[in-house]
């Protein structure tokens, strides 16, 4: 499938979710997106597009970039005709000054974790894979740390990215009152909240299988429960937020 015939899919696409009475609206401005493992991946415009790439023959890699492509340039389209009806000119829009802010503790701390983190699984990988392996072949069945392994490396940036939106949307809300921008803040914060639980139980699987990184597991753990702890007094309303879908 070329480009545009990837264009013309998505442009059906777009035309058919907007009447499906099936879609949650919304529902993925919230979430962690791991479509794969999403019980409302049926019911969500971004799960059902992931659903028809992984249809794709893509076995040089490809098919995902041509994907991406598609999607941003019909997306682009159908932006600029909207625009057109409401009598907007998107080639003749001011510019507006972003001014720079300083990172946070917060988001100081979830960098540094995002890191470590990721630098510690790259350095045992093949130790990890090693035992997977042997386990699989000596009890005929998936590791349990294998599964809290895919947990701490999907949210491994997953927690600092959303940290950074989330304290983005804080300090905009300070420069201009706005509650959009503060419900936005509090549903990413959530989120973010919800990775650090995951990550925290997750790494309590290892804690419990590899007592040769003890030391570094209760670090990260550490890491996490100060994050959290920062994120809950930053963000108060955070776990309040009600998400579309998730929490109704």
């Amino acid at each position: 499938m070329n480009k545009e015939e990837r264009k013309k899919r998505y442009n059906e696409f777009l035309n058919n979710s907007m009447n499906n009475p099936n879609i949650i609206s919304g529902v993925h401005n919230y979430c962690d997106r791991w479509c794969e493992r999403c019980k409302f991946i049926k019911r969500c415009r971004v799960g059902l597009m992931e659903l028809e790439r992984l249809d794709d023959d893509d076995e040089d890699g490809s098919a995902i970039w041509e994907e991406l492509s598609a999607v941003f340039e019909a997306t682009i389209e159908m932006i600029t005709e909207k625009a057109k009806e409401m009598g907007i000119d998107l080639n003749n829009i001011p510019e507006l000054e972003k001014k720079k802010r300083k990172f946070s503790e917060i988001e100081k701390e979830s960098e540094k974790y995002s890191t470590e983190v990721h630098n510690w699984i790259k350095n045992n990988h093949e130790n990890f894979q090693q035992q997977t392996l042997e386990i699989v072949k000596k009890e005929l069945a998936i590791p349990d740390f294998k599964e809290a392994l895919e947990v701490i490396q999907w949210y491994e940036f997953f927690i600092h990215v959303k940290i950074r939106r989330a304290s983005d949307g804080l300090y905009d809300t300070e420069e201009d009152d706005n509650e959009f921008r503060k419900n936005d803040s509090d549903g990413t914060a959530k989120i973010a909240i919800i990775a650090i639980n995951r990550s925290i139980e997750a790494f309590t699987v290892l804690y419990q299988r590899f007592p040769e990184h003890e030391d570094k597991i209760l670090g990260f753990l550490k890491q996490l429960s100060s994050i959290k702890q920062k994120m809950l007094a930053t963000f108060p309303d955070a776990m309040a937020f009600k998400r579309s879908g998730f929490d109704e």
